[in-house]
C-alpha cells in the first residue's frame, strides 16, 4: 500500500473517501488498491489455492528432480555390481545428484503446503463471507505477468479486518464490492468456489 493516502469525494454521495468502497453509501469510489487507505488492520493470510501454478507446476519439478536426485543414485548403488561401477564412483555420483534432490524436496514442499491447507480448511474450516475491495500486483510473475492479490474485508471476532489473498493467477475473477464465500481456520483462508444451479 502507498504511504501517501489519496483522498477523493465519492461520486455518489460526495463524502470524502480514502478507500475503494465508500463507507457511507457503499458505492465504488474508483480508487486504486495501491493508493487506498487500510481502514482496518490486516490479518495474516495463508492461502489454500489448488491450481496449476500452485500445485501442478511445482509437482512437475518435484517428480522430475526428485526422481533424478533420489531414485537414480539409489538405483546406481543397487546395480553398481551388475554395471561394474566402482564404489567410489557411485559415492561421488551422490554429490552430483544432490542439487537435483534438493530442488525436488523444495518443490515437494511447495506442492504439499496448499494441499495440506486445503484439507485442513475442508475438515476444520468455518464458512464466512467477505467483501472484495480491490486487486493489486503480487511480487510473483506468471508468464511474465504479475499474479494478483485480492483485498477482502472480513468480519473477525475482533471486528472488521482485511486479508490480502494471493490468488495464484493473473485474473480478476471477482467484482469489486461483491460478496464471496470463504473458509477460515486459524490463519488459513480459502475462497469457496461454489457452483450455482439453475432452476428451470
Amino acid at each position: 500500500m502507498s504511504d501517501s493516502v489519496k483522498t477523493i469525494n465519492c461520486k455518489n454521495c460526495g463524502a470524502p473517501v480514502t478507500s475503494e468502497i465508500c463507507p457511507f453509501c457503499g458505492s465504488m469510489t474508483g480508487l486504486d488498491t495501491l493508493t487506498a487507505d487500510m481502514e482496518y488492520p490486516v490479518l495474516e493470510c495463508k492461502e489454500a489455492n489448488i491450481g496449476f501454478w500452485t500445485v501442478a507446476f511445482p509437482a512437475v519439478f518435484a517428480i522430475g528432480f526428485g526422481y533424478a536426485g533420489l531414485v537414480m543414485p539409489v538405483m546406481m548403488f543397487i546395480t553398481k555390481d551388475q554395471l561394474d561401477i566402482p564404489g567410489t564412483f557411485a559415492g561421488f555420483s551422490v554429490l552430483f545428484f544432490l542439487p537435483f534432490a534438493l530442488v525436488g524436496i523444495v518443490a515437494t514442499v511447495f506442492t504439499v503446503i496448499p494441499i495440506y491447507r486445503y484439507l485442513m480448511l475442508k475438515i476444520k474450516g468455518k464458512e464466512i463471507y467477505g467483501t472484495v475491495y480491490g486487486y493489486c500486483d503480487d511480487k510473483v510473475m506468471l508468464n511474465n505477468r504479475p499474479a494478483q492479490v485480492v483485498k477482502i474485508l472480513v468480519q473477525s471476532p475482533e471486528g472488521p479486518r482485511f486479508i490480502m489473498y494471493q490468488m495464484g493467477t493473473t485474473d480478476h475473477p471477482y467484482g469489486i464490492n461483491t460478496k464471496i464465500g470463504l473458509r477460515v481456520y486459524k490463519d488459513m483462508f480459502m475462497i469457496e468456489k461454489k457452483k450455482t444451479s439453475m432452476e428451470w
